[in-house]
């Protein structure tokens, strides 16, 4: 621990307030901290993960794991028997009692077409190998929940032993009206999705730990003992308070033998010595808040401890919140795509991160642990500074030639260690990338422990093989704990000035695709507050060289002054007006039409036909007049034909000789 002084509590007070469960009694192990075990807790456990009639899901309290909508249809052939549509398994989560009592079991469904549906349901609820069922038929209706109660009796369960919930249809739906457009589906996961199991049972017991004051910081250690401790453990739904005050900052979350460890850091600069009351809240979904209080007597003289701050045993989770802004900026050089992709990531990662690179090497770590299989398989046990509580560059550097050793590795850290899609972030699979990687890992001068930034930049490049290839896809790995609570993206792509692109598809996401002069230049972003979590952008390179940026906008440039010079030239002796607007008007439209990326086949068929409307614009303008003509009714005026372009031109004048010039092709007649 960080510091030798310990905060000292000597008077404990604990009070758990829940809003759907009666007060319950403090169990306090010693003077200086205390459990507390709040009994069975009425909460849902909703349904996550791919589920079917062979394959089970989970379930979670966690209202913030709920990301991923998984939708499947019912089966609509009639049927005689049972038909199984999913299960979900689960641990109990703490030891406890399970109360005599009904558990509601939720289901989320919705009808297409013009009928309704009614049907026989069946729930089977197992718990520590006790099995209750019910079967119940819901009338007529087109969604969106249908709830079954379950009668549940009193039970003595201890942690990690299973509940599994499964769901059966009973001789097929019966539809009102049936048709075949008639279709029911059945969904869990989303965001939006209520689908799951009510329950009374035992959720967690909260370790209110001793305090660690450390010059002017105090470590708040509180331990979850809990089946669930990594989804009841996020930063979004805890708050901590000291004496009402909210402890800014994210809390360090690591693993412990049946639970989590959540440790806040709290900044007491300019506090004097005495009794604090530390206040956690959580609400791991709404209408449950769990709130846990205790008063410790700490001691701040600004010079207690090491000055080492709060180190952890274990290995931190990677669960609890974190922020991830990816920048993909992609170049063609020659016939490659270069790809630079940066990384900045913020949060319970970041701090994973740091804690494992002072750990390669630590033979204790969990056998599933990334940061040992780094060990053991690279061989890059035995470095100086392991363990001494900040990454050193030796330890940075082992990681780094780890990841550049081979696409492969690279590949298992994106995807295992951040959860991340490697080919996304890449631009292909492994064996895709051509030549050497490079990797710059920027700790931002934080080289302790810690969640601030951390910058990962890799640069990668792929073959530009013919057709179509993805830009950018989805990048984060669909799981059931997730990682990233904030999501945010800034892809770009150039192409070089002969190269052009055919075509830009877009799936679920807006694209920006601009064509400047010397590169076709396609964006895609987000931010944290527009997350998306299913897309893909698809470009198909084009094929011929007229496509090129550079090409493009010489050819339009070339129509351009050709309507411009026919324009002026044809409209010597008739009204200019109409020409010059149509020649101002196209010009615009032409380079919008380049500009916002228009297949260069379809700008340059505009630019053509912009040059024939000018024409006919020409052809269709009134000749000019001469002035005073009109002014003398019913009088014959002599004319003279141009010998050379043939134009019949008027004699405004009874003077001689006369110079006159011709209306067609501008030379002088002379008139004696």
């Amino acid at each position: 621990m960080g510091g030798n002084n310990m905060g000292r509590a000597n008077v404990v007070v604990v009070v758990l307030l829940l809003t759907i469960i009666p007060f319950l009694p403090l169990q306090e192990v010693s003077a200086n901290q205390s459990i507390v075990n709040p009994g069975p807790i009425e909460h849902t456990l909703f349904f996550i993960g791919e589920a079917d009639s062979t394959n089970s899901g989970s379930m979670t309290p966690s209202q913030s794991s709920l990301n991923n909508l998984i939708e499947t249809e019912v089966a609509n052939e009639a049927s005689a028997g049972r038909v199984k549509l999913y299960s979900f398994e689960t641990s109990i989560a703490s030891n406890g009692i399970i109360p005599e009592g009904t558990w509601t079991h939720r289901l989320n469904y919705r009808v297409e077409g013009g009928s309704t549906a009614a049907a026989n349901w069946t729930v089977e609820t197992q718990i520590a190998g006790e099995t209750f069922s019910e079967t119940q038929f819901s009338v007529a209706g087109r969604g969106p929940t249908f709830e079954m109660d379950v009668e549940i009796d009193e039970l003595v369960v201890n942690q990690g032993e299973q509940i599994i919930v499964s769901f059966y249809l009973e001789n097929g739906v019966i539809w009102s009206s049936p048709d075949d457009n008639s279709k029911m589906f059945v969904s869990w996961g989303g965001p939006e999705s209520t689908a799951g199991i009510v329950v009374d049972a035992p959720l967690l017991e909260i370790g209110m730990m001793e305090p660690n004051v450390d010059g002017n910081e105090v470590f708040f250690p509180i331990q979850f003992y809990s089946s669930f401790a990594n989804e009841l453990a996020k930063s979004e739904d805890m708050i901590a308070k000291i004496n009402g005050n909210t402890i800014q900052g994210d809390p360090y979350i690591s693993t412990i033998s049946n639970g989590v460890e959540v440790v806040y850091v709290w900044d007491a600069e300019g506090y004097l010595s005495g009794d604090y009351s530390l206040n956690l809240t959580i609400q791991p979904q709404d209408g449950v808040d769990i709130q846990v209080a205790i008063t410790h007597n700490l001691s701040l003289d600004g010079n207690s401890g090491s000055g080492d701050g709060w180190y952890p045993s274990n290995e931190p989770v990677r669960t609890g919140g974190s922020s991830i802004h990816v920048q993909i900026e992609v170049n063609q050089v020659n016939e490659r795509l270069e790809r630079t992709s940066t990384l900045e990531i913020e949060g319970a990662v970041a701090t994973w991160l740091r804690w494992g690179l002072d750990n390669i090497g630590n033979e204790s770590l969990d056998s599933t642990s990334w940061w040992r299989e780094l060990s053991s398989s690279g061989g890059i046990i035995g470095a100086d500074g392991l363990n001494n509580r900040q990454v050193d560059d030796a330890e940075l550097e082992l990681l780094i030639n780890h990841l550049t050793s081979g696409g492969r590795d690279l590949a298992d850290f994106l995807d295992r260690g951040l959860a991340l899609e490697s080919k996304a972030i890449l631009g292909g699979d492994p064996f895709d990338l051509e030549g050497a990687l490079d990797i710059q890992i920027d700790l931002q001068d934080k080289i302790s422990f810690g969640p601030e930034p951390i910058s990962i930049k890799i640069r990668s490049s792929t073959v530009l093989e013919p057709g179509s290839f993805v830009f950018i896809e989805s990048f984060v790995r669909s799981q059931s704990k997730t990682y990233w609570t904030e999501v945010s993206l800034d892809a770009s792509l150039s192409t070089n000035p002969l190269q052009g692109i055919s075509n830009v598809y877009s799936e679920e996401i807006d694209v920006n695709h601009l064509r400047l002069g010397i590169a076709e230049n396609v964006r895609v972003s987000f931010t944290s507050d527009e997350r998306m979590d299913d897309f893909r952008v698809t470009i198909t390179p084009a094929t011929s060289f007229i496509d090129g940026p550079l090409t493009g906008i010489f050819l339009v440039f070339i129509i351009m002054l050709l309507s411009g010079t026919v324009s002026i030239r044809g409209t010597r002796n008739r009204s200019r007006a109409p020409s010059i607007f149509w020649l101002l008007l196209s010009t615009v439209i032409l380079f919008i039409l380049y500009i916002i990326g228009i297949r260069m086949s379809i700008v340059l068929g505009a630019g053509i036909g912009s040059f024939a409307m000018a024409l006919i614009i020409i052809f269709i303008s009134p000749k000019h007049r001469i002035d005073g003509l009109d002014d003398i009714p019913d009088k014959k005026i002599p004319v003279i034909d141009c010998p050379i372009c043939k134009q019949t031109n008027p004699i405004p004048s009874d003077e001689r000789p006369l110079r006159l010039p011709c209306g067609g092709c501008g030379r002088i007649l002379l008139i004696e």
